[in-house]
């Protein structure tokens, strides 16, 4: 697993492991009697926690049959243990370590750096948790943003604490002792505490399997992967699973423009029978997230539409989802964050503290409002002033009406009243756990669960099916033969990156949750 874990990878050279293909191959040893264990060698693991909890809960159906799981891994945090947690037997590397460190979220605040620079920015927030633009306007966390990040925090907590909990391996008491009075610790100490079971290196592992009178096979020799492609009489009904992931744009993270071609594709294909859409998405544009879910409303009444939402579904992410018949989410996805939100960024002096400056002529009163000082080498335009009484208005007018369209339509998706869903709303992020007790999420579950849902409804759930996957995956990633003479770094840099996006949809209403709710263990 030392590759990673994705959702999609190139057709040819990408020896990546897919979600799909490594929980299809954890059934298939379930189910093949001559299997009497799985090993993994979980070293660099590389997979978020909403993905290592989906694969660790397909392990303990494996354990469940009764079958046997080794595990080596040589170094990491709460995450990494959690899931390694499962196994029957967890082999550490002797210069190991592990770092119960707990979890946090945290962000960095550049109003003083914009002040600084020169640079002004109003944040058009109306809404008590839409934060997403407090990295510009504060120095510190608002209490509404403190409020729904600690609540996020404090659940996460408790699934890692009670899923290692239930495994025996310590009580709660000396988990959290472990958390707040240990924090490091090395391969010893974690086997004479109980936590792995043999310090040794992957061979060992090896040797167990041996001793047990056993011998490894591959993915490819189980019985299940072996049956030949051609055991069906015509074409087998297909479950069609289509990844929006990353922003919701128009031409990137998601890339609506062609993915609603893809959406309308499956629904339109007769051979489909159900539709899974998965989410992995912070929000971003209004326009890109109801290309997708206007498609899907379609579907509606012809075929089950079921959302499996990753590691956020928030925001834009949510309007990705809010029609679905069914909406499975991990208990450790982030969100909801039904809410809008802008800003704008404009000139206070950076202009003249770079020599530069600006002249225009004009027609039409607001014509100006947008124009400023280009940035050269990063391309960015700040506009030269501020907005006026009578520009702000309008825009908070579009903002609230986006608002109430949004709520609105996650009232009518989620059979509830627009005035419950604004009271769930206001941008407040939730966890999977707190969507299912509010009715943002029906069932609390991975991929899998999802795509099982929509075998059932659609009548296939003893019946023969195929996955198809949207968007098709890419034959080949041309950027590997890139020479890579010039860093990137700038160009990639995610506050840089931030910047751009919002100042591409400066002043303009956003579906979008906080780029930086990423979660520290």
């Amino acid at each position: 697993m030392h590759q990673g874990i994705t959702y999609q990878k190139y057709k040819i050279l990408d020896n990546r492991l897919t979600l799909q293909e490594l929980l299809r191959n954890i059934e298939a040893a379930k189910n093949d009697n001559k299997v009497g264990a799985i090993a993994i060698k979980a070293s660099e693991l590389n997979g978020d926690r909403e993905l290592l909890w989906e694969v660790r809960t397909k392990l303990q159906e494996f354990k469940s049959a009764g079958k046997k799981i080794y595990i080596f891994i040589d170094r990491g945090g709460l995450n990494e243990y959690h899931f390694a947690s499962i196994a029957d037997k967890i082999i550490m590397d002797p210069t190991g370590t592990f770092v119960f460190e707990g979890y946090a979220m945290g962000r960095s605040y550049l109003k003083g750096t914009l002040e600084k620079l020169g640079i002004g920015f109003d944040e058009l927030r109306f809404f008590k948790y839409k934060s997403a633009n407090e990295s510009f306007s504060r120095d510190k966390m608002s209490d509404a943003d403190r409020e729904q990040r600690q609540k996020i925090v404090d659940d996460l907590y408790a699934v890692a604490k009670n899923e290692i909990v239930a495994t025996g391996r310590i009580s709660a008491v000396q988990y959290d002792s472990l958390v707040n009075n240990k924090m490091f610790v090395l391969a010893a100490e974690m086997r004479t505490m109980g936590l792995v079971d043999t310090v040794a290196r992957w061979e060992a592992v090896e040797q167990m399997i041996k001793n047990n009178s056993m011998h490894t096979v591959g993915p490819k020799m189980l019985e299940g992967n072996k049956l030949p492609s051609d055991n069906y009489w015509g074409r087998k009904p297909e479950i069609a699973v289509i990844y929006a992931l990353g922003a919701c744009a128009m031409d990137e993270g998601i890339t609506a423009r062609s993915l609603v071609k893809d959406v309308k594709r499956a629904v339109e294909d007769d051979n489909v029978k159900a539709i899974v859409l998965r989410v992995d998405s912070p929000g971003g544009d209004a326009m890109a997230s109801d290309y997708i879910s206007e498609a899907l409303l379609k579907a509606k009444g012809k075929k089950p539409v079921i959302v499996s939402q990753g590691k956020v579904a928030a925001s834009g992410g949510y309007w990705l989802s809010m029609y679905a018949d069914t909406i499975v989410a991990a208990p450790t996805t982030i969100t909801g964050s039904v809410g809008v939100i802008g800003g704008w960024l404009y000139n206070k002096g950076f202009k003249e503290m770079l020599g530069g400056s600006t002249d225009f002529v004009k027609k039409g009163e607001h014509a100006d409002l947008g124009l400023g000082f280009t940035i050269p080498l990063i391309g960015l335009t700040i506009p030269d002033r501020d907005m006026n009484t009578e520009e702000r208005a309008r825009v908070e007018a579009s903002i609230r009406d986006m608002y109430k369209q949004f709520t609105t339509k996650v009232a009518k998706g989620r059979n509830k009243t627009q005035g419950y869903i604004d009271t769930i709303g206001q941008g407040r992020v939730w966890s999977g756990i707190d969507g299912a007790k509010n009715g943002l999420v029906d069932v609390l579950g991975g991929l899998e669960t999802a795509i099982n849902i929509a075998a059932a409804k659609a009548g296939l759930a003893k019946e023969p099916y195929v996955i198809s996957q949207y968007p098709e995956p890419q034959l080949l990633n041309f950027d590997m033969f890139m020479p890579k003479l010039i860093s990137s770094s700038v160009e990639t840099d995610p506050v840089l990156s931030s910047i751009k996006f919002r100042m591409r949809f400066n002043g303009l209403p956003l579906l979008m949750m906080p780029s930086d709710m990423e979660i520290s263990n």
